[in-house]
């Protein structure tokens, strides 16, 4: 079992996840009281359409712009005007929209650098046991939830007979596993979901541009709700509001499912970010080379278009018969190791990875199925793509936020 340490780090929240004493995890999120727009569900205006990117523009707030990518709006919410009567409360005619439109848009996306917040019109809302989906229908579950609980599951849902959940599409999450017969937790889920959309669609016509529909929860607590609370023994911060977050949320007594210790850390003397040694940590996770228990090392280098990653053997040389061996202990080590990186520093888009080189074909595909199975241990959405004829390894992994080293600029 590991502990959940939150810490303050250059005035944002650090979210460590601690295992054998040795973080697997660094998230960071804005504090509780300087939440962003992440999100958010907004009656946006278009500014302006531009095709050579296939997108556009859109007003959330006076001086704020978001960009909505013609891919993110396959369906929407349109208010100043209606362009197809068939298709009821929502539209589908994205050539049709016009500067001045007013639409409904969540803000999926933080800020880059010069790149404005990244926006989509499908609706969702995420909590810690479904996901709902304002365009959709029907009840889905998590891949990673075992065939006889997803049938279990689905009768109890379908018994339930909920009002209003045929209106949207719902997907049952992990944890939702952990509820066992009592799914009550579950069920009043759904149900503020449904009431949320429903209001939006019933007010959405009749609001004022820039009007905010839904503002999400603390960001550090949609962090909690996305990891299995089960895995760890309890939650530590030093960060008073925090943990009055925390508490509010995880122990508020009507949800059994949800309870888990967070203690609050006071010790002028041994600061909590000493005591796990988080400065030393960060270093490590921040610098560019990473040490491998045989000796050998990782050289990761992110440029503007990859992130590149090279394995070296270090000083040790074996030669002869023992060379292959070694060399592919050392390419194991450096699989495992490369795929806590990716998780640890938030790494995102291409990335390539050259192992040192081998000739037996048995070797490069040992290498590739550990590698594979190291990478979907990752919650993050990451693809083992293939090795090139050069030997160099492809990893895909899914944007959600900005890089580790982002923050600490």
């Amino acid at each position: 079992m590991g502990k959940i340490i939150i810490t303050k780090q250059n005035n944002r929240l650090l979210l460590s996840l601690f295992e054998n004493n040795k973080p697997g995890v660094f998230e960071t999120t804005a504090l509780p009281d300087e939440e962003g727009v992440l999100g958010n569900i907004y009656l946006a205006r278009i500014k302006d359409i531009v095709p050579a990117i296939k997108g556009m523009f859109l007003s959330v707030e006076a001086n704020k712009t978001v960009y909505l990518p013609f891919s993110e709006c396959q369906k929407f919410l349109l208010a100043n005007r209606r362009l197809n009567e068939e298709t009821g409360c929502f539209e589908t005619n994205t050539d049709a929209l016009k500067q001045g439109d007013e639409i409904v848009v969540q803000i999926v996306k933080e800020s880059v650098k010069t790149k404005p917040p990244g926006a989509t019109a499908d609706l969702t809302l995420t909590g810690q046991y479904c996901v709902c989906d304002y365009f959709g229908h029907g009840l889905h579950y998590s891949k990673k939830l075992s065939q006889d609980k997803k049938k279990e599951l689905d009768r109890i849902i379908r018994e339930e007979a909920i009002e209003g959940r045929k209106r949207y599409s719902f997907t049952i999450r992990t944890n939702a596993e952990s509820l066992s017969e009592d799914l009550s937790p579950l069920f009043e889920e759904m149900k503020g979901f449904i009431t949320l959309f429903d209001n939006i669609t019933s007010v959405y016509r009749n609001r004022t541009c820039y009007s905010c529909f839904y503002q999400k929860e603390a960001e550090i607590i949609s962090r909690i709700q996305n990891i299995p609370l089960e895995d760890y023994d309890e939650i530590v911060t030093d960060d008073e509001n925090t943990y009055r977050c925390l508490c509010s949320f995880l122990n508020n007594g009507s949800n059994k499912q949800n309870e888990k210790p967070v203690r609050f850390y006071q010790d002028d003397m041994l600061p909590l970010h000493k005591l796990y040694s988080i400065e030393t940590h960060l270093k490590e996770a921040l610098g560019k080379q990473v040490w491998l228990p045989s000796g050998g090392y990782l050289i990761i280098e992110p440029t503007e278009a990859m992130v590149v990653i090279d394995v070296n053997s270090g000083k040790t040389e074996v030669k002869g018969k023992k060379a292959a061996g070694f060399h592919l202990n050392i390419n194991l080590e450096a699989a495992k190791e490369v795929a806590r990186q990716l998780k640890l520093r938030n790494y995102s888009g291409m990335i390539m990875v050259d192992f040192i080189n081998m000739e037996n074909k048995a070797d490069k595909e040992m290498l590739m199925q550990k590698l594979d199975s190291y990478l979907k241990e990752d919650k993050v959405r990451t693809r083992l793509i293939d090795m090139t004829a050069l030997g160099i390894i492809e990893i895909t992994r899914k944007k959600v936020s900005k890089p580790l080293a982002d923050f600490f600029k």
